[in-house]
C-alpha cells in the first residue's frame, strides 16, 4: 500500500508538471531541462533533444506479437538487421558498412554490452520483451551517454528496475512457440530498509533449423576435387539462452551485475562449410558495475563508475568433411587429403575493465559535462584445438601454443576525454556542442558534435546537426592469424564518419508526433575482408544519403497507428552504388483495443531489394515483406494472455551472404510461425 500511494503521488505530480507546461510557454532551454527531469521521474520520451531518437514502450511492443529485443529493433526508421555465417545478427543503421559489427552500441540500464572479439551484441537481442520497460534508439552518431560515441546509432535498453515505487513490482511470463520454443523468465524490485534491490531471470531454448545450401565448396574456392563434397542440408540455427541480473542501490551507491549464457548452432559454419547439428558457438558475457553519483549543490553533479566486463568466443565444429583436400600449412607445395574431415575448438576470452570521472554543472543558461573514461582490453584465454594439420592421422591435438587462431597476447588501452555544453541562445533556441578525443593504440581521434533545436512553437521543433565519429577495429579484424577465411591486420585503421543531419517534428500530443529527418553521411577508412586473400583492409571511401519518415497518431480512441519510410542510397569513391543496402524500408502497425481486456495488432515490414558487389554475378537479393497478427486478453487485471502469427504469407527472407559462399544465400524464415504467452504481474 505504501508503494502504490507513492506512486499515485509521483503520477498525480507529473500530471501537474504537464498540464503546466500547456498553459505556461516556457523558454526551449528550460522546456529541456523539464523534460529532462521528465526523462529522469517518468522516463518518458523527449523530442526537444539534441539528437535523433525513437522511443518504443515494452507493453506496446507486447501487443505487437514482438518476442525479443531485435524483433523490437525491425521497427525502427532506418534499421535493418544483418547476419553472417555465424548468425551472429546486428542492427544497421542507415546502411553504413554491414560486413562489420561495431556499427552500433547496445547498452543495458547504461552498461555497453558489445563484445571485444567482433563488437557485436546479438547475444543479448534474444532478451524477452517482457523484461524490457523502454527502448531509446538514436540515429547517427554520438550517444545519449557522456563519453561513448557511437559510429552510426545507439541502443538503449531500460528494464523494470525503474518500477520502484510503482503499482506493478513484479512480473513473470511463460512463452511457447514454433520450433519448439519455450521460455520463462520473471523480474522483481524488493524493498529492504535503505536498500533497493532489483532481480531479473529468464531461461529460453529452441530447436530451429532452416534448409539452405550449397555451400561454399559447389563455388569451387577450395578446389575444383573439393566441389564433389559441398552440401546442402538443415542449417543448426537453435539456443539455449539464460540470463540472470542482480541491481542494489543504497542513496547515491549502485551496483548492477548481470550474466547473460547464449549458446547457438553453428548456422552456415565457421569455414562456410554445412556444420553438423551439434556444432555450436558460445558467447557467455559477465557484467558488473558499481556507480556513484553526488549533488554537491543544486547546480553541481559529480558522478564516479568502475566495471568489468568478460566476454568470450567459442566455436566446436566440425570445419570441413571427411575428404577434404588442403595445402599443407607446413609446405603450401603439397596438398593434403583429411580421411577423416577437420574438426576445431576454439576459444578467446577477453576482460574488459574501465573507469569514468564526470560532472554536470548548471549555470544560468548552460549545462556543462565534461569527464575522463578510460579502459583496457585484454584476452586473458586461449585455446585452439584441431584436427592433426599435418593430415597424418585423425588425432586431435592443443595447438594454443603454436598456431592460435588470434594474436595470444592482444590487449589495447584507451582514454577518451570528453566535455560538452547545452546553451540557451534564447527562449526558442537551444544549441548543444561538445568534443570526444579519444587516443588509443597508435591512433588519436578527435570527434566534435553540434546541434541546433529551434521551437517554432509549441508543437513543431527543428534540429540541425553535424557530428562526426569512429569505429575502432574490432579484435576480429585486428589479430586473427593461422586462418584462410579471416586474415588479421594490425595496422588497420579506424572507420571515420562524418554526419550531417536535418529533422523536423510535430508533435500532435505527449506520445504523437509526425517526424522527417533527413541525413548525408561520409565514411572513410571503411573496412572489410572481401578480397582474394581475405585480409581485413582499409579499403576505401563512401557516403550515404537518405531521409526517414516516422508518424505515430491516434486514429480513434481505440486505434493506434505507427508508420515509417526510409530511403538510403550509399555510393563508393569511384562512384559505384554500394552493395547489401536495402534502399527502400517500409514499416507499420496497428494496435485496436476493442474492449478494456481485448487487443489486437497487426504489423507489417517491407524490406528492399539489395544490390550484390559489381564483381558478384548473382542476382540482386529479392525484397520481402513479413505480415504479424496478434491477439491479446486480459481477464484481470494483472493476467495477460497473448497469441501471436508470424510471417502469416509465408514469405522467404534472407539475409546476403558474401560473394562465393553460400550460393544462394543466408535463409532466416522458414514459414508461418505461432507464439503463445501468459503474463502474471504482482
Amino acid at each position: 500500500m505504501k508503494r502504490g500511494g507513492y506512486g499515485k503521488k509521483k503520477l498525480t505530480l507529473l500530471v501537474c508538471l504537464s498540464i503546466g507546461l500547456v498553459a505556461n510557454e516556457s523558454n526551449l532551454f528550460e522546456e529541456i531541462k523539464h523534460y529532462s527531469y521528465i526523462a529522469t521521474v517518468s522516463k518518458e520520451n523527449a523530442l526537444f533533444q539534441p539528437f535523433i531518437e525513437s522511443v518504443y514502450k515494452g507493453k506496446e511492443l507486447e501487443k505487437l506479437g514482438v518476442s525479443n529485443l531485435q524483433e523490437a529493433l525491425a521497427f525502427v526508421p532506418g534499421v535493418d538487421i544483418y547476419s553472417d555465417n555465424l548468425d551472429m545478427q546486428t542492427a544497421i543503421f542507415r546502411g553504413s558498412n554491414p560486413l562489420a559489427y561495431g556499427q552500433s552500441k547496445l547498452f543495458i540500464d547504461g552498461i555497453l554490452v558489445n563484445d571485444v572479439m567482433v563488437d557485436q551484441y546479438s547475444h543479448y537481442l534474444a532478451m524477452p520483451i517482457e523484461l524490457i520497460k523502454r527502448i531509446e534508439v538514436v540515429r547517427g552518431p554520438g550517444s545519449k551517454i557522456e563519453g561513448m560515441n557511437s559510429y552510426v546509432g545507439s541502443i538503449y535498453v531500460t528494464t523494470y528496475h525503474e518500477n520502484f515505487g510503482e503499482e506493478e513490482c513484479a512480473k513473470a511470463f511463460v512463452k511457447y512457440g514454433s520450433y519448439r520454443y519455450s521460455g520463462i523468465g520473471m523480474y522483481k524490485n524488493i524493498l529492504l530498509g535503505p536498500w533497493k534491490f532489483y532481480t531479473e531471470l529468464y531461461l529460453q531454448k529452441d530447436d530451429k533449423a532452416i534448409f539452405a545450401g550449397p555451400d561454399i565448396l559447389a563455388t569451387g574456392v577450395y578446389g575444383q576435387k573439393n566441389m564433389q563434397l559441398a552440401k546442402s542440408g538443415d542449417i543448426p540455427l537453435w539456443i539455449k539462452n539464460y540470463s540472470f541480473a542482480l541491481y542494489g542501490s543504497w542513496k547515491d551507491l549502485k551496483l548492477r551485475l548481470r550474466h547473460n549464457y547464449f549458446k547457438r548452432g553453428h548456422a552456415f559454419g565457421l569455414s562456410y562449410i554445412l556444420p553438423h547439428k551439434e556444432d555450436y558457438i558460445r558467447l557467455p558475457s559477465t557484467l558488473l558495475e558499481l556507480r556513484y553519483k553526488k549533488s554537491l549543490h543544486t547546480s553541481l553533479q559529480l558522478y564516479v563508475k568502475s566495471g568489468m566486463k568478460r566476454d568470450s568466443f567459442t566455436s566446436l565444429s566440425h570445419v570441413a568433411p571427411s575428404g577434404f583436400i588442403y595445402p599443407n600449412p607446413f609446405n603450401p607445395k603439397d596438398f593434403i587429403t583429411f580421411s577423416h574431415g577437420i574438426f576445431g575448438f576454439y576459444q578467446a576470452k577477453q576482460q574488459t575493465l574501465y573507469a569514468n570521472v564526470g560532472a554536470a554543472y548548471t549555470l544560468a543558461k548552460h549545462r556543462i559535462d565534461i569527464g575522463v573514461y578510460k579502459y583496457r582490453e585484454k584476452t586473458y584465454t586461449l585455446k585452439t584445438v584441431t584436427t592433426d594439420r599435418s593430415g597424418r592421422s585423425k588425432e586431435i591435438i592443443d595447438y594454443s601454443a603454436t598456431y592460435p587462431f588470434i594474436k595470444p597476447d592482444a590487449s589495447r588501452r584507451a582514454t577518451i576525454v570528453y566535455a560538452s555544453d547545452t546553451y540557451s541562445v534564447n527562449d526558442d533556441m537551444s544549441i548543444y556542442y561538445g568534443i570526444n578525443y579519444e587516443t588509443f593504440s597508435k591512433y588519436d581521434c578527435f570527434n566534435p558534435r553540434v546541434s541546433a533545436v529551434y521551437r517554432v512553437n509549441d508543437k513543431n521543433v527543428i534540429k540541425l546537426m553535424y557530428s562526426r565519429s569512429h569505429r575502432n577495429p574490432s579484435w576480429q579484424e585486428l589479430f586473427t592469424i593461422n586462418n584462410t577465411t579471416r586474415v588479421g591486420n594490425p595496422n588497420l585503421k579506424p572507420e571515420r564518419v562524418s554526419a550531417y543531419e536535418l529533422s523536423y517534428t510535430n508533435k500532435f500530443m505527449f506520445d504523437q508526433f509526425f517526424q522527417i529527418s533527413l541525413f548525408y553521411l561520409k565514411n572513410r577508412n571503411i573496412i572489410n575482408n572481401i578480397n582474394s586473400k581475405h585480409i581485413f583492409l582499409n579499403h576505401s571511401k563512401n557516403s550515404l544519403y537518405g531521409l526517414e519518415f516516422e508518424w505515430k497518431k491516434m486514429l480513434s480512441n481505440t486505434l493506434e497507428f505507427y508508420g515509417s519510410y526510409s530511403y538510403v542510397y550509399g555510393k563508393w569513391s569511384c562512384g559505384r552504388a554500394m552493395p547489401n543496402i536495402a534502399n527502400n524500408l517500409l514499416k507499420l502497425y496497428f494496435v485496436k483495443q476493442w474492449s478494456y481486456d481485448l487487443s489486437s495488432s497487426v504489423s507489417y515490414r517491407y524490406i528492399g531489394a539489395k544490390r550484390r558487389f559489381f564483381f558478384d554475378r548473382r542476382e540482386k537479393l529479392k525484397p520481402f515483406h513479413i505480415m504479424n497478427v496478434a491477439f491479446s486478453y486480459k481477464p484481470k487485471k494483472d493476467i495477460e494472455f497473448m497469441i501471436a502469427f508470424k510471417n502469416i504469407t509465408g514469405s522467404l527472407a534472407k539475409y546476403p551472404a558474401p560473394p562465393l559462399t553460400y550460393r544462394n544465400d543466408y535463409p532466416y524464415t522458414k514459414g508461418r510461425e505461432i507464439l503463445l504467452s501468459i503474463k502474471k504481474g504482482f
